[in-house]
């Protein structure tokens, strides 16, 4: 079984039936949908297709609604894409219609309060670079110093102005709207500046009827000061390594990418590589040794899950790439790997879950069970064992779609449908029916039931049987 969780971004490529059902039999856990392009209905209509294909396949899906949040964008241009030439006079200010090769509208109408004579701007996620020659009234008039390819609505970064933007937008409201409206599984926080800008949109959504999991999205300077919060406030945490390669030194994004990882695997707080993965997938069939070593290199790094962007959303070849990636985590897998002992397992909170979680993990092993059930109201406790990267197989079983949906970015965890159960011994029969049923455990077999006992609270671990199914 892939261990590795796979998140795949669905776009104009991947909006008809027949591919979303190929992306997610060729192996996406999560599908994304990036709010900052797209309209809401086409979102909606998109996620109803991934749940009602997945469902034809047999599996369960998360959807994952990534917010815009304040990053700075260049507007429309004509036909969707323009070549800026070095040295060329490029102008940043209000326009109406698209913009063209001399100029392009942006999100920011203040931009020309935040810049100077001298200042440099980054376009297209940092590909093309422009350096402040003057500013005329709300224009910003500049040279262009490294040219290439403009599409419509891609990044632009600031150096020194992302304090200076509102951390929660209008475009935002909207987006959180329409994961409301289609219940999304996770919420992708863009450019998350400190753990109370996960507290404030914890706020926001706890009054929603099924409340997403927190994707906190690691891609600026003043997040990786205060990253341990940020880990420990959030539900996941994302390694966005474009606008973070753009933010920091790009020597360093690599060294960058272990050390969050590290940390995330540390708090067993899942955590998803992104950006450029597979890129030149987008166009060719095949990807390059490079970007097989780097996503290779992610699973060794420790890495829950391994998200594909434009590759699926966009690209030609959106099903081959999955099919890829789930090769490639495959075989990365198979190497061995140091286990990490998650700090909870330590003492901290809930000292007793992780202990019995510990415990459980250990005697599954020694014993050669086949699988270690975890039936579960929240998800807490197979997030608790995949934590501990058991060489035993999990399964999470729980009649909540949400519950299990919400797995879908964990390390290690299959998610399969759940019954129902009352006391202690009716959990652990139960768990052992599901798990035959769905063709998991075979009968006869070793298997380990891990949950929280029937009458204590949610998130509760404190159950282990060791039992033959």
């Amino acid at each position: 079984m892939r261990r590795t969780r796979i998140v795949a971004t669905l776009g104009p490529a991947t909006r008809d039936p027949a591919t979303v059902r190929g992306v997610v039999e060729a192996g996406a856990d999560v599908v994304r949908l990036n709010a900052a392009h797209d309209r809401p209905d086409v979102h909606v209509a998109t996620a109803a297709t991934a749940r009602e294909q997945a469902g034809t396949v047999g599996v369960t899906v998360g959807v994952l609604v990534d917010l815009p949040g304040p990053k700075m964008r260049t507007g429309a241009v004509v036909d969707g894409e323009v070549e800026l030439e070095p040295g060329a006079i490029f102008v940043l200010g209000p326009t109406e219609g698209p913009g063209d090769a001399g100029r392009v509208a942006t999100t920011i109408p203040e931009l020309a309060s935040f810049v100077g004579p001298g200042d440099d701007i980054y376009l297209a996620d940092g590909a093309i670079a422009l350096h402040v020659t003057r500013v005329d009234g709300d224009d910003v008039v500049t040279d262009v110093v490294r040219g290439g390819a403009l599409r419509s609505r891609k990044g632009m970064f600031v150096p020194g102005a992302e304090r200076r933007v509102p951390p929660f937008t209008a475009a935002d409201e909207a987006a959180l709207d329409m994961a409301a409206a289609i219940g999304a599984d996770f919420v992708g926080l863009s450019f998350v500046r400190s753990a109370d800008d996960v507290a404030a949109m914890r706020r926001r959504v706890s009054a929603h009827p099924r409340p997403p999991q927190l994707v906190a999205k690691i891609e600026t300077r003043a997040a990786l000061g205060d990253l341990t919060a940020i880990v420990a406030a959030a539900d996941a945490v994302m390694v966005a390594r474009g606008d973070l390669g753009i933010q920091v030194d790009l020597a360093r994004v690599a060294l960058l990418q272990k050390e969050i990882i590290q940390v995330c695997n540390l708090s067993g707080t899942p955590v998803i590589t992104a950006t450029q993965m597979l890129e030149s997938m987008t166009d060719a069939p095949l990807p390059t040794r490079a970007e097989v070593t780097d996503v290779a290199n992610a699973v060794l790094d420790g890495t829950d899950a391994l998200m594909l962007s434009e590759e699926t959303a966009v690209g030609a070849y959106p099903v081959q790439t999955v099919t890829t990636m789930a090769r490639v985590a495959v075989a990365a897998e198979a190497w061995p790997r140091a286990r990490a002992t998650p700090a909870g397992a330590l003492g901290g909170d809930d000292a007793t879950g992780w202990a019995v979680a510990h415990a459980a993990i250990a005697a599954a092993e020694d014993l050669g069970v086949a699988a270690i059930l975890s039936p579960t109201r929240t998800g807490a406790t197979p997030r608790r064992l995949a934590a501990f990267r058991p060489r035993v197989p999990i399964v999470a079983l729980s009649p909540s779609e949400h519950v299990l949906a919400g797995l879908g970015v964990t390390w290690g965890v299959q998610a399969c449908r759940g019954s129902e159960s009352g006391d202690t011994d009716d959990v652990v029969e139960r768990a052992i029916d599901d798990a035959r049923a769905a063709g998991l455990v075979q009968q006869g077999r070793l298997v380990a039931v891990v949950a929280g006992s029937p009458g204590s609270g949610a998130g509760t671990t404190d159950l282990v049987r060791v039992v033959r199914a």
